[in-house]
């Protein structure tokens, strides 16, 4: 996918076309509220600057405690998948 701008009646391209697509009719559609956001950068920026999180007394123990659960039936999960193959 590339990405463009529409300004004044022009498609404005943000990145290089691929050569591969050279002579193809390409269909231009309108980014969706799920797509990517074009701005993640600034707003990553934004969220970087808020500065560091703070946590409840106990919390960083709860969420490290899911994580390994998560962790621990992804893998179960996995090796059902796979039959028990790794």
């Amino acid at each position: 996918m590339i990405r463009a701008r529409v300004h004044g009646g022009r498609i404005e391209l943000q990145e290089p076309i691929p050569e591969s697509w050279e002579g193809q009719m390409v269909k231009i559609l309108p980014l969706e509220p799920e797509d990517p956001l074009p701005d993640l950068d600034r707003l990553l920026k934004v969220l970087h600057d808020l500065g560091p999180m703070e946590f409840e007394p106990g919390e960083r123990e709860r969420i490290e405690g899911e994580l390994k659960e998560l962790n621990r039936v992804s893998r179960e999960a996995m090796g059902r998948i796979l039959g028990g193959r790794r």
